[in-house]
């Protein structure tokens, strides 16, 4: 098994190297954009083809060396592969375009030194070495496989940033009974559960509401100022908030990934829709929008890799109507945000756990189903074939 990671470098270049990877940053944009418009017109994304119909082309109106040409129509050509699949599925797509592109680089158009921490990559100027700072908690990376790389520029941050993929191989670790599954919401950030119970945990978000409403409120007056100092503040604010919800989707993440033992699984709710499905406030809406959920789940699958936990995604249809006890399903059953009462058993329960809970049972259902017989965590009511878990398993996908 294969583990990746990214480190993420600043680089420390000169006025002058900076005007350089300004032009290369320039022309690479220019041949993406190029490329992707070629290919859309066209109907083309096979990278060959795009090859044969914009090579010359860039060559002659760029200064990029052939790697970096290369480069361009590769990404472009992916794009254009992502944007055609979407539109075969009904979905409103455009010509692919950036404004900012990074520049990939493979293993023939940049080399790194780690230890006197520096790069050389490709330019229109040709090979440039450049200084990098390595933060010390990416040195534990250093001895991994180094792949493919990338040159950004953040406009707001104004900083040139390196990200090098490192990989390495890991032993597979048998999977054990552990299934956790995790409910996101309003009223608790996230819930954890397993289907029987045993493991339950909860993640309040009221500190954390409490701190987002307070970066509203200055958000707002600063906003309804408009000077150039307020805007200043408002840029380092949006940063310094940014960096709060990081560090605790982090956290959570974290918690959570600690609580499976290694070969165990973690179930996590698909995403979409999720902020049409909790019905809220107009003041919780503004919450429910601006947490990064999707966030949340990639630290913890990005977690979970590293220990041997495999995670999976599952439809969330009904998990919150259902009773996790007797399998009962009403809209009845939610009496609140918080509250769950099942109107066909009296079993009372936190709203959230109940969800959690039956996140799990979704996918041991499937599992199940698979197996061909019965898992011992499973409630009674979830066994196979019964009516009201029958079709549970096509939620389910990894």
């Amino acid at each position: 098994m294969k583990l990746k990671r990214t480190i993420k470098l600043v680089v420390k270049p000169s006025e002058e190297e900076k005007q350089i990877l300004f032009k290369t940053l320039e022309e690479y944009k220019f041949a993406y954009n190029f490329v992707a418009e070629i290919g859309w017109k066209s109907k083309v994304s096979n990278s060959i083809k795009l090859h044969n119909l914009t090579y010359t082309t860039v060559r002659e109106k760029t200064s990029l060396p052939s790697q970096l040409v290369i480069s361009a129509r590769m990404v472009a050509s992916e794009s254009l592969k992502s944007a055609f699949n979407r539109r075969k599925k009904g979905l409103k797509v455009s010509c692919p375009y950036s404004n900012n592109p990074a520049i990939r680089y493979d293993k023939r158009s940049y080399s790194v030194w780690f230890d006197r921490e520096e790069i050389s990559i490709a330019t229109v100027e040709g090979r440039l070495k450049l200084k990098i700072k390595i933060p010390e908690y990416f040195k534990q990376y250093l001895n991994w496989k180094i792949r493919s790389a990338s040159l950004k520029y953040d406009k707001r941050l104004k900083k040139f940033f390196f990200n090098i993929v490192v990989e390495k191989e890991i032993e597979e670790i048998p999977e054990n009974d552990t299934v956790i599954g995790v409910d996101l919401g309003l009223s608790k950030l996230a819930v954890i559960s397993t289907a029987d119970g045993k493991i339950n945990k909860f993640f309040d978000g009221r500190h954390i509401r409490a701190v987002s409403e307070r970066y509203f409120a200055i958000r707002k007056k600063l906003q309804s100022k408009g000077t150039p100092s307020a805007k200043r503040h408002l840029k380092k604010l949006s940063q310094k908030e940014k960096r709060f919800r990081t560090a605790i989707n982090h956290k959570i993440a974290k918690e959570i990934v600690s609580l499976v033992p290694a070969g165990g699984t973690i179930v996590l709710e698909e995403l979409k829709g999720i902020r049409e499905r909790i019905k809220v406030s107009k003041k919780e809406r503004r919450w429910i929008h601006s947490w990064n959920f999707a966030q949340l789940q990639q630290f913890i699958e990005y977690k979970a890799q590293s220990k041997g936990i495999k995670v999976v995604y599952i439809n969330p249809k009904y998990t919150s109507q259902r009773c996790n006890k007797c399998g009962h399903i009403s809209k009845s059953n939610r009496k609140d945000q918080s509250h769950f009462k099942c109107s066909s058993c009296g079993y009372t329960i936190n709203a959230d756990l109940n969800a959690s809970r039956n996140i799990a049972i979704n996918y041991l259902v499937s599992q199940q189903e698979r197996l061909g017989h019965r898992v011992a965590s499973l409630p009674v009511w979830a066994v196979v074939n019964q009516p009201n878990v029958r079709g549970l398993a096509n939620f389910s996908h990894s």
